[in-house]
């Protein structure tokens, strides 16, 4: 079963632009997964959700959604969430974030990444 790892953009990304991302990674992957998010993910939407910028509420959604579709959460040791990331992934999971440079980094470890795309719908690569 894969484990696919979101990132703080992906969540608020996907929510900004209505994105499925469940319907889409299903599509993209077409097998079992399960959804996980980082402690530290969790942490960076609690204190976006805190700010006065659009990004706010998506945040709170992305916060709400978690919740309710009941995503497993990996408690981390790492403040960063990209180092995090980067320690926790492995061949087994695909990494869900619009970060470049993460993307990146990911890709030169050879786990697979899924981002949004022209704002629209998912991509892997």
């Amino acid at each position: 079963m894969k484990k696919i790892i979101l990132d703080t953009n992906f969540l608020i990304n996907c929510l900004r632009f209505k994105i499925d991302f469940l319907e889409e990674i299903q599509d993209l992957i077409q097998e079992p997964f399960q959804i996980f998010v980082l402690s530290t993910t969790l942490k960076e939407l609690e204190k976006i959700n805190k700010l006065k910028i659009k990004e706010s509420k998506y945040a709170k959604l992305a916060l709400k959604l978690v919740k309710e579709k009941n995503f497993l959460t990996i408690k981390t040791a790492f403040k960063n969430t990209d180092k995090a990331i980067l320690e926790l992934a492995n061949k087994d999971s695909i990494v869900a974030t619009n970060d470049k440079e993460l993307r990146n980094r990911l890709r030169k470890k050879g786990i697979k990444t899924i981002y949004v795309r022209n704002k629209k719908y998912l991509e892997m690569g």
